[in-house]
């Protein structure tokens, strides 16, 4: 129990600036909504974490207004963590719907990959990741609105000759 303490103390003080080493992502355990690895660790400058259904349709939605390329070139990687959803829910509901997204999704069956980040319930955590895919800065979104402000550097809009 004293170390589990002793890790939740100094987890919480990495994310609160005081430590000197940030966090580096390594999201090579992961696969998308086809079983396909991933591969873009070099090219990664936004993590979005995205856990549980209210958020998952603000970021829908969001990215309905944006240019989704970023996510196919890896520049914004949508992380979902799926490990609190029944194995048979996930296997044929959720994981085949999402094979309908024009953008990979990458998925945290187990929550192993997501536990190591910040989140809050409710909202969107945006990770900013250094060409070093050290962690430099930490964003919550609770909104759709603020979350296509946030994309847009990113992303841009959606060109209205493509549709949705």
């Amino acid at each position: 129990m004293a170390a589990f303490s002793v890790s939740l103390l100094f987890g919480m003080a990495c994310w609160a600036g005081e430590s000197s080493a940030p966090q580096k992502i390594d999201l090579t355990s992961l696969v998308d909504q086809f079983g396909h690895p991933f591969r873009a660790q070099d090219s990664m400058a936004v993590v979005m974490l995205v856990n549980g259904m209210k958020v998952k349709n603000m970021v829908r939605d969001a990215l309905a207004e944006l240019d989704v390329s970023c996510l196919q070139r890896g520049r914004v990687i949508y992380l979902a963590n799926i490990s609190g959803m029944p194995k048979m829910i996930s296997k044929f509901m959720a994981v085949p719907r999402m094979r309908e997204l024009n953008y990979p999704v990458w998925l945290d069956y187990t929550g192993s990959v997501v536990q190591t980040f910040p989140a809050r319930k409710g909202e969107v955590t945006l990770l900013t990741v250094d060409s070093e895919r050290a962690i430099s800065a930490v964003d919550y979104v609770a909104s759709g609105e603020e979350l296509r402000a946030k994309l847009m550097p990113e992303c841009g809009e959606l060109d209205p000759e493509q549709g949705s």
